[in-house]
């Protein structure tokens, strides 16, 4: 399965940040539902904008993964969703961890998880990861998808740096059925996240 974003820096234009969902290749993209601090920059994700970006990927059949990086951004979500921008199949992610956004920990993870309706696929990612515990809390609660990668850390345990991605996802299957899960295979996962190609 391959993402796509809307995702990039600030100063790119409307189009040239949602550039790969014209791809047909692309069968899901991240769209953020909201701006946010990061450091010391603002990550600018307006309505109008996220409007904009949800429109090309229902032209393109994209399912949108709405990247929550604080609270707020589920009411964004639901006032979406509601005025008929965004229609299923989407899912949640929630991305935690980067600086100045909601935390990377299991309250941070309970809450925002307790904001969304129920029987909706949820996701986590972790930026700059040092382990793989939040990860395992979100197996725990029933996500539908975690995420590891170069992107988000390359770390896997305290210390322990991994040189490639492919040992971040080896060490992730391994942990997902060391506690008696198995992972999707590439149409399992089409089929929960409701891609229809």
């Amino acid at each position: 399965i391959i993402q796509g974003s809307t995702g990039g820096l600030t100063t790119l234009t409307l189009e040239q940040r949602c550039v790969s969902v014209t791809d047909p290749r692309v069968e899901v993209a991240s769209l953020n539902m909201g701006s946010v601090n990061f450091g010391e920059d603002v990550y600018i994700n307006r309505i109008p904008d996220i409007r904009f970006w949800a429109g090309r990927m229902a032209e393109n059949k994209v399912v949108p993964e709405m990247e929550i990086f604080e609270a707020g951004m589920v009411g964004a979500a639901k006032m979406l969703i509601e005025e008929g921008t965004l229609k299923p199949p989407f899912y949640y992610n929630f991305a935690l961890g980067a600086h100045w956004a909601a935390p990377a920990d299991p309250r941070s993870l309970s809450y925002l998880l307790s904001l969304l309706p129920a029987e909706v696929p949820w996701s986590v990612v972790h930026d700059d990861m040092q382990d793989f515990s939040l990860l395992a809390t979100a197996i725990g609660l029933g996500a539908s998808m975690i995420r590891v990668g170069f992107e988000d850390s390359v770390q896997y345990a305290p210390g322990r740096i991994a040189k490639t991605n492919v040992v971040l996802v080896e060490k992730i299957v391994s942990l997902v059925r060391g506690i008696g899960y198995e992972v999707a295979t590439p149409d399992e996962a089409r089929n929960i996240l409701g891609i229809i190609r």
